[in-house]
């Protein structure tokens, strides 16, 4: 089923609910709200028995990608849950400078030099267009207006998918620079939404307001909260990890000086990571259990 969008909408949201390879990896700063918003529509939706148009029942598909997709996050994940330990271990060493060298070693091993996250995965080029299904939209909507608007809408079309492709390869650049924006996003570029049905599961009194208040969301808003969700987590991973290396390469440097190594501190950089380890967590709770698990498992297997 294709939604036929209305001239002004933006590409972003445009291509967010028409195809998943063509979504543009990029969100605005995190915001506490916009999040809570997301989450309530998410929440009030799922990929379960579902009613469709025809009213048949019938099974919908859940938001999914292959587990190998999963590899490069789950490194990610478990580098993070490794350097919270380290740091742990640090903030606990006391006065003890050996054992905070060498947890600070550790730490640099693990945050400040290359990972290789995204080890086997084969790399997904700049698309060169949008989604067919935004473009088939478009067209639709430029046989229904009239002679006059057709110019004006196809102007539109073009200035929107010249945004999209500068975009996207903005974003290119900032996964060369960052392999754990490359290794989030080989996953969410990897996600496939079934776009015609998703079930509405709030409590029937819920169903009932949401009814009334003509509030219920459609597919094209249910899969557009999930993929902004899913963005406004990994930019919180990105942003306390970023702070985390900040941190350490500040420890690092009273690590040389002799005068003040007594007085490293690992509690901020343990307090950054904790942050990056939450953010993380929230990431995968929107995945598939069996998934994770499994990635979990041939991850841990590398050694």
């Amino acid at each position: 089923m294709i939604y036929r969008m209305s001239h002004w909408q933006p590409l972003l949201l445009t291509s967010l609910f028409c195809c998943t390879q063509d979504v543009i990896a990029f969100a605005p700063p995190p915001s506490s709200n916009r999040r809570n918003v997301l989450q309530q529509i998410i929440s009030a939706s799922t990929a379960a028995l579902i009613i469709p148009a025809n009213k048949e029942t019938a099974l919908a598909v859940a938001p999914f990608a292959p587990v190998d997709a999963l590899l490069p996050a789950t490194r990610v994940k478990l580098m993070i849950d490794r350097s919270v330990d380290i740091a742990s271990k640090l903030v606990d060493a006391g006065d003890n400078i050996e054992i905070k060298q060498a947890m600070l070693r550790d730490l640099e091993n693990l945050l400040l030099t290359t990972q290789n996250f995204n080890i086997g995965t084969t790399p997904i080029e700049v698309p060169q267009q949008p989604a067919k299904s935004y473009l088939d939209a478009y067209a639709d909507y430029r046989k229904s207006v009239s002679i006059l608007e057709k110019p004006g809408a196809m102007l539109v079309q073009n200035g929107e998918i010249n945004a999209w492709k500068r975009l996207k390869k903005q974003e290119k650049l900032r996964e060369d620079a960052d392999e754990i924006r490359a290794a989030l996003n080989y996953y969410t570029s990897n996600i496939n939404f079934n776009s015609d049905k998703f079930v509405l599961t709030a409590s029937k009194d819920e169903r009932s307001k949401m009814i009334r208040e003509d509030r219920i969301p459609d597919v094209r808003t249910v899969i557009q909260s999930d993929m902004g969700l899913r963005y406004l987590l990994r930019n919180d991973i990105l942003t306390a990890c970023d702070d985390a290396r900040a941190e350490l390469k500040y420890q690092l440097t009273k690590q040389t000086d002799a005068d003040s190594a007594e007085t490293v501190d690992g509690q901020e950089l343990l307090d950054l990571l904790l942050v990056a380890q939450s953010a993380c967590s929230k990431w995968f709770d929107l995945i598939d259990e069996k998934n994770v698990n499994e990635a979990l498992s041939i991850v841990s297997k590398e050694g």
